[in-house]
């Protein structure tokens, strides 16, 4: 080999070396952020299945509480509103509730807002078939969605609130919202800005529901025994009350 190809074949592995070396500190590396979920009752500690008093100081027993939220978005300090593509189911019965946000990236983030949709995005709601998802246990497929999809023609059920009035003789109430009337979305900001750091996959966030306020609001007050009961269809304008409380009753952990 003469001196000139050799010198050629070394600036080439040179060069290839530096690319790769660039390539991998441009690689984009997502960093995760675990959105965690947990229920309250008028500010205190709180599990479904319990008795707490309403605003009359009857008893309320909360039996199920199920919701979906979707659209995510968090707030960077310097690019603004950033979207996430995220659904997940939530069952407050269940233990670590949660969803898990991927954020895409090529540096750290300066982090003080996250907002997110309560319900399944209008796109994906009506006329889908659940099946039609490859992973049958996709928070919308067949099994993942099993006792939140009233068919193809009324879509997903994007909140359940069920239980009972401990009255003499109980009052059993249901709030089921499910309409694209009924979707809504949360907003929460904080004081000071946080680090979400590039590649890093052990954020979390706490939100807190707190389900006296899904009853109790500034507002309205949804009394079981006068309005016990919406399946939406049947009673549209009592699914928006439900939801107006249920949007303002969202708060992030302290």
């Amino acid at each position: 080999m003469s001196i000139l190809n050799s010198s050629i074949t070394w600036m080439s592995v040179g060069a290839l070396v530096l690319s790769m070396v660039t390539t991998s500190c441009n690689r984009q590396r997502d960093a995760k952020i675990r959105i965690a979920f947990d229920v309250v009752w008028d500010g205190d500690v709180y599990d479904v299945g319990e008795s707490a008093p309403d605003v009359q100081g009857r008893l309320v027993q909360l039996e199920r509480l199920e919701c979906y939220v979707s659209d995510f978005y968090i707030h960077d300090v310097e690019e603004g509103w950033l979207a996430i593509d995220t659904v997940a189911r939530i069952n407050f019965s269940l233990d670590d509730p949660h969803a898990l946000l991927v954020v895409p990236g090529r540096g750290d983030r300066s982090i003080d807002g996250l907002r997110m949709g309560l319900g399944v995005p209008e796109d994906r709601n009506v006329d889908v078939d659940p099946a039609s998802y490859s992973d049958p246990n996709h928070p919308l497929g067949y099994t993942g969605s099993a006792g939140l999809h009233w068919g193809w023609a009324a879509g997903y059920i994007f909140s359940v609130y069920e239980g009972r009035l401990l009255t003499e003789p109980n009052t059993p109430f249901t709030y089921h919202a499910g309409d694209d009337k009924t979707f809504r979305t949360t907003e929460l900001m904080w004081a000071q800005p946080w680090l979400l750091e590039y590649g890093r996959k052990d954020h979390e966030i706490k939100l807190l529901l707190d389900a006296y306020k899904c009853l109790h609001g500034d507002d309205d007050i949804i009394d079981p025994e006068i309005d016990p009961e919406t399946h939406t269809g049947n009673n549209l304008p009592l699914a928006i009350r439900w939801v107006d409380l249920y949007q303002g009753a969202w708060a992030i952990q302290p």
